[in-house]
């Protein structure tokens, strides 16, 4: 009798707290607790959700370790017969950026492969706080047996992270792929600034469309082609290793014209001699919007395209094999597909991943 009761009071308490009875018996996932590798997107494994592992941090320059503990580009994969999960989660840093929301500074994005073998995106209902939490819920029938991937925050630090799940639900956490990854090296743009949320970053488009591994090292104001960053990513395996770094080499970052060809060569003949037979792939400067407008923006643009296009062509005539161009004009942006002239909207963002996957393509069938 006294057990009945007690229920019943519980019930109650729930009644009129407000609190959804299908939340009193929920079982919390940790993917950090996991016995394997379940973080996706960076080249090693570690115990937080950062993208370069703790014995860099006396190597690379602080901006550019603190830039690496931002989530940009992780994700993790699971798999649940349930029809609702809740993410609760805190991040260290604002919520959001003057030119970016909160949703794609801060947020999490969640997607499912249905049994068409398609990516399809779940909406989550969301509220941002001390501690930031996601609801979302799907049709059971339409993502039956499916694999779900959850992408973190693009801007933001993340702590302690977990997945609520209702009791009789199963649940399974999908080990990291063991293929070898397409490499990022880029600036604010490849980190995903300006997306509304994370699954609109273009590296994270690539990696849906091409279902391949992708490693964001995108590093916002600070991709300069440094030696740490292009060691770290040359002491490791990947299908194609891809320099976007144009748009923090610019005049206004400071460097004359020989330093900068100086490190597109040397990124290229470290990764080369490393990885003989990995395709390496450069990238020109996107462009700005106000370039029309504006010939002192659009002389930065054109002026470090002419360089990389001349390194480019030098180590070409070298006898340099699996190097490749993607140019501006294949990226194709137009002044509708920026949010302050320089980051690209989620349009912007579109036209990159389409790009890169044409490029990637070409890339794939010249071998």
């Amino acid at each position: 009798m006294k057990r009945i009761f007690s229920t019943i009071l519980f019930f109650f308490y729930l009644l009129f707290t407000g609190i959804p009875l299908c939340y009193a018996q929920k079982v919390w996932k940790d993917p950090l607790a996991e016995g394997f590798p379940v973080i996706e997107g960076r080249l090693n494994d570690h115990t937080d959700y950062s993208r370069m592992p703790f014995n860099l941090k006396d190597s690379v320059r602080k901006v550019v370790w603190d830039l690496s503990q931002q989530s940009a580009g992780l994700s993790f994969s699971f798999t649940t017969n349930s029809s609702k999960i809740q993410v609760e989660y805190l991040v260290i840093k604002p919520i959001q950026l003057a030119h970016m929301p909160a949703t794609g500074a801060s947020g999490v994005d969640l997607y499912v492969l249905d049994q068409a073998q398609q990516w399809k995106w779940i909406r989550g209902n969301f509220s941002f706080g001390d501690t930031i939490r996601y609801d979302f819920s799907w049709d059971q029938e339409s993502a039956k047996e499916g694999k779900f991937t959850l992408f973190l925050p693009l801007y933001n630090q993340v702590k302690q992270l977990r997945i609520g799940i209702d009791s009789n639900s199963t649940f399974e956490f999908l080990p990291r792929p063991s293929q070898n990854p397409i490499v990022i090296y880029g600036t604010s743009i490849a980190q995903g600034a300006c997306a509304s949320r994370p699954g609109m970053a273009w590296t994270n488009i690539l990696q849906r469309v091409l279902n391949q591994p992708i490693v964001n090292l995108g590093f916002s104001g600070n991709g300069m082609l440094e030696k740490e960053i292009i060691h770290f990513i040359g002491n490791e395996k990947a299908s194609l290793f891809v320099l976007d770094c144009l748009p923090n080499l610019v005049s206004s970052k400071g460097l004359s014209d020989q330093e900068i060809s100086g490190r597109i060569l040397y990124a290229v003949q470290y990764l080369r001699q490393k990885h003989p037979k990995t395709p390496i792939l450069l990238t020109a400067h996107a462009g700005y919007s106000d370039g029309e407008v504006d010939p002192l923006r659009k002389g930065m643009y054109l002026h470090i395209n002419k360089l990389l296009e001349k390194e480019f062509n030098s180590l070409l005539s070298e006898g340099m094999e699996k190097i490749f161009l993607l140019e501006k004009e294949e990226i194709g942006l137009t002044e509708a597909d920026f949010v302050d002239g320089t980051h690209p909207t989620d349009a912007g963002m579109l036209k990159y991943a389409q790009a890169y996957v044409q490029k990637i393509l070409e890339i794939n069938s010249s071998d």
